[in-house]
Order: C-alpha cells, then structure tokens, then sequence
C-alpha cells in the first residue's frame, strides 16, 4: 500500500477544490521540504484529512482523524521562508489503513489504498440513475438558494461525478455533512447522501425560518 504524507484540518477537501494553506509549524514546513525533494513539481502531493476529534494546532492535537480524505496536490508556494503561502487542489480521496511507523517524519505519513482513478469517467451513467438523481440535486439546490435569498451562483454544467463535489463546495454545510459526501462510493452515493442534506436544509429554512451559517462560503479559508 502506498504511503502518503498527511495534513490534518478541521474542514473536508474535496476533489477539485482549490486549497488555500498557510504553512508554519515546523512538522509541516519540514512536509513542504520533503515534497520539494522527492518530486517533481506538479506532482508534489499530501493527503489532507478532516479531524473528527481535536483540533489543528500542536503536536498531538488531532486526536482522531476521519479515515476518509482527499489528495492535494500543490500548485503554488510563496515565500523563503516561514510561514509559506501554499495554493493546493484536491484530487482522489484515499482510505486511510494504518500509520507508516517506519517512515521517520515529524509528520503522520499513513498507509492508504486509492478511492478513485486518476482519470474521470465521462460518457455514459454506467452506474444507472445519477443522471436523475443529478436533476434532482440541481433542483433541490436552486429552491434552497432561492430560500435562503442567496445572491451566490448555481453550479454549471458539472457532470454527475462531480456535481456533489461542486454544490458543496457552494453550500454552507457541516463537516459531517461534507465528510459524508466525501465518503459517498459512487457518484450515486454521493448524489443521494447530498440530495437528502439538500432537502433537510430546505425544509428548515422553509419550515423554522433558519439560515445556517454563511450562505457562499466559497474556498477554503487558509488554516
């Protein structure tokens, strides 16, 4: 099984999302140094997982980790020196299987088995059903926006692998929800396990006159 360096956070990165990251602890700066050297730019690559109990900061914070979490794969740093202004992007999620003991790192490198293939599947709905579930996430989307007097934009033309990803990107959810549709199987998984939030969401705003959180929060804030 593959070793993959980790970056524990208190947020979800899915695949595609941009990942804005200032880096400055030690552990971290040394995780920047060690990519530098071993691969070549553009495949410079870390596994960001949400912590499911803990926090960020310091040795030992992130008592315990999600299992599921995401590839990042660096596109831009700035700066010489400390802290670093880190520009990643999310790409295939992993299941964590263990801790790399061997590896040596002053960061946590886990063992992990891959989730998705490198190449996105287009064409056909092989899985049968997500193309209407697809509709019906886009839906549910536009009357929560409309709801909640959202002035930010519905999600494209983003095929059925990738629409959950977008509409949660643009949502105001949870971690637990986040992290739910991260972990989704298939893009059908995925699609249900959103669509169900989508319509919770709506009926609270719609029922109790709730708004949860920001309406757009956009990107990640850096860490």
């Amino acid at each position: 099984m593959p070793a993959l360096p980790l970056f524990p956070l208190g947020t979800v990165l899915l695949p595609g999302a941009a990942l804005p990251l200032i880096v400055f602890e030690p552990r971290y700066v040394a995780l920047l140094a060690d990519l530098n050297a071993s691969a070549p730019r553009g495949q410079r690559a870390f596994g960001v997982v949400a912590i499911r109990k803990g926090s960020e900061v310091g040795a030992g914070a992130a008592a315990e980790l999600f299992d599921v979490g995401c590839e990042a794969v660096i596109e831009q740093v700035t700066g010489t020196e400390p802290p670093f202004h880190v520009i990643a992007r999310g790409r295939r999620r992993f299941r964590i299987t263990g801790r790399d003991e061997s590896a040596g790192t002053a960061y946590l490198t886990g063992r992990v088995t891959w989730m998705d293939p490198l190449a996105r599947r287009t064409g056909a709905d092989p899985e049968g059903g997500a193309a209407a579930l697809a509709d019906r996430v886009r839906s549910a989307h536009t009357r929560l926006l409309a709801a909640m007097g959202a002035t930010t934009r519905e999600v494209g033309q983003a095929g059925t692998d990738e629409l959950a990803y977008r509409v949660v990107e643009r949502s105001a959810l949870e971690l637990a929800d986040r992290q739910a549709v991260l972990e989704g199987r298939t893009e059908r998984d995925r699609l249900a396990t959103l669509l169900a939030i989508l319509r919770r969401e709506l009926a609270l705003v719609s029922q109790v006159r709730a708004v949860p959180g920001r309406i757009d929060p956009g990107a990640f804030s850096p860490n």
